[in-house]
């Protein structure tokens, strides 16, 4: 089924245009989710309810934020406040700030080990990749346990509890990096044939990189085998995932569409039209909601499979 335009959701303008990564967050015990966002150009966590698909409020003193991530196993919510080298710790329920952290020059990236607590921090530093460093933040401590030096200038990263790995996107050289989050190094590095690795998501082994110069890749999470690719209309960042249908919706701001492509075959199945500059998106499982981020209208087109 084609996804279709249901609304859209005005967020009050910041100083700047912009927005960054979103999740959501669907309560264990059932009810009512919410959908938060990095508005990068008013420098606070934007939240949305996912009932009504309406703006709620936001969660101020986040400058820069970027990253956003909910650990859904510890009612936990992470944002990367790149403009202060720094991350926060929210417990997601009641939105309650545990904490901040100061970590490595700009993060961006972010992904959770809950089994050990752990926050992988993935910090650009000056953007040429040079001094691009993981910060590991232990929860319960509030505290950067390690640093880690990476091979290149990192994108997005994921965590996988089947394999106990951390994979983050290496822009050049053109690699997933794999890391270990008992050793805390990088044990390996993983060739993707195209230029300028940016979104990355999982679904069972296969790791989805979308890059820079408009091609969708599929590894193999253990092996680093090519499944397939997908040619996508020009360069893409922000990927999500239909676990369920085995899909990926990837955001291409220069064109302002978002991609779906289908995992199993690597088959485009359609384009949406958004906006020019749409860069990122958030995808709720529950409702079967896609969520593109508009920064020029200042707020959320929403979409659903009817």
């Amino acid at each position: 089924m084609p996804l279709k335009q249901m609304g859209f959701i005005p967020i009050p303008p910041g100083p700047q245009a912009g927005f960054d990564h979103a999740d959501v967050y669907l309560p264990p015990s059932g009810g009512d989710g919410r959908l938060y966002v990095a508005h990068t150009g008013a420098d606070c966590i934007e939240v949305i309810d996912c009932a009504s698909n309406t703006y709620m409020h936001a969660l101020s003193g986040t400058p820069g934020v970027a990253g956003i991530l909910v650990g859904s196993d510890h009612d936990l919510l992470f944002s990367s406040d790149r403009g202060c080298a720094r991350v926060s710790v929210y417990r997601c329920s009641d939105e309650t700030l545990f904490g901040r952290v100061p970590v490595g020059e700009q993060p961006n990236g972010l992904a959770y080990d809950p089994g050990r607590r752990r926050l992988f921090v993935f910090n650009v530093g000056d953007g040429r990749g040079a001094d691009s460093t993981v910060s590991v933040v232990a929860i319960d401590s509030l505290e950067v346990i390690k640093t880690i030096p990476l091979p290149g200038l990192s994108r997005w990263a994921v965590y996988d509890g089947a394999s106990d790995r951390v994979y983050v996107n290496i822009k050049d050289p053109a690699q997933v990096a794999v890391l270990n989050p008992q050793a805390l190094c990088v044990e390996r590095a993983m060739h993707v044939p195209a230029s300028g690795p940016h979104g990355l998501g999982l679904l069972g082994d296969r790791l989805i990189c979308a890059a820079d110069d408009g091609a969708l890749t599929a590894l193999n999470r253990d092996t680093g085998e090519v499944f397939g690719t997908a040619q996508l209309p020009g360069q893409p960042d922000v990927i999500m995932l239909d676990r369920e249908r085995s899909r990926a919706f990837i955001a291409v701001g220069p064109t302002g569409a978002v991609s779906v492509v289908d995992i199993s075959s690597m088959q485009p199945i359609e384009t949406v039209k958004t906006e020019i500059g749409a860069h990122t998106i958030g995808w709720n499982p529950d409702t079967r909601t896609l969520y593109a981020f508009q920064p020029a209208s200042e707020g959320v087109a929403v979409f659903q499979e009817p």
